[in-house]
């Protein structure tokens, strides 16, 4: 009697526990100390204009810059983001027979991690790659002077293909995004000390649960912040009216 041939491996079973911990330790680092580090100079906001164009010009002048974004965020969210809903497809929730704490986190987990995926598409979209989507080529331009002025215009002024979406439902919409991303890292940082083994047994747990909620809690309260300052204050554009930027005047 002959045997059944042996099934090939994919190379995501052949390589699962590698993945698992690769992405586990990508949301920490480089994307959970870029997450910080966005959050911290979008804070920024809050003491005024000049304070944030000097401190997202610097940011801009680092050597290297197209490098450290396409290695050290772009694809590593890339990776993050897509093995991430691989993962999140293949769950097996069960909240609903189990409505245990770990459970919610679990399904919360899964579900943050696809509105902050979508979410942060749109932000792409927006401030990055807003020419390409033709939303206006404004918000491109590392060189014009007034990133104040950009920011608050990309983030008031919506116009999508010539439909109009007015501010509060853009300031929901960040607000929701930044909830899903702050959760989305406090949770995995968590996650991530029992995954590789720092934390072991119940109090360390609890304690680093609650040092990760601070994280979260203090980015989104940095990002609520940030918009708040974005809506409320008044501040005219410094940046010259040419072909590739619009003149933004913002009352």
């Amino acid at each position: 009697m002959e045997s059944a041939p042996a099934q090939t491996k994919t190379f995501e079973q052949k390589h699962h526990y590698l993945l698992k911990k690769l992405h586990s330790l990508s949301g920490i680092v480089p994307i959970g100390a870029f997450l910080i580090e966005h959050m911290l100079t979008n804070s920024m906001t809050v003491f005024g204009p000049e304070r944030f164009n000097k401190t997202v010009s610097a940011l801009h002048d680092l050597p290297w810059l197209m490098g450290l974004e396409i290695f050290g965020i772009f694809l590593p969210i890339a990776f993050h983001a897509l093995y991430g809903i691989r993962i999140a497809m293949t769950a097996d929730y069960n909240t609903a027979q189990y409505p245990y704490l770990d459970n919610r986190r679990y399904m919360l987990q899964r579900v943050t991690g696809y509105i902050a995926f979508v979410f942060l598409l749109i932000h792409l979209a927006k401030f990055r790659f807003a020419h390409i989507m033709g939303w206006g080529p404004e918000f491109m331009s590392h060189e014009l002077p007034d990133k104040f002025a950009l920011t608050q215009n990309g983030i008031m002024h919506w116009n999508v293909w010539g439909i109009v979406i007015p501010a509060p439902a853009t300031i929901t919409l960040y607000v929701i995004g930044l909830w899903a991303a702050c959760y989305h890292f406090a949770n995995g940082i968590w996650s991530f000390c029992i995954s590789w083994g720092i934390t072991v047994g119940t109090k360390a747990q609890r304690r680093v649960g609650i040092g990760a909620a601070a994280v979260g809690i203090t980015l989104f309260a940095w990002g609520c912040l940030a918009l708040y300052s974005l809506a409320t204050t008044e501040h005219t554009s410094s940046n010259p009216p040419a072909d590739k930027a619009a003149t933004v005047t913002l009352k």
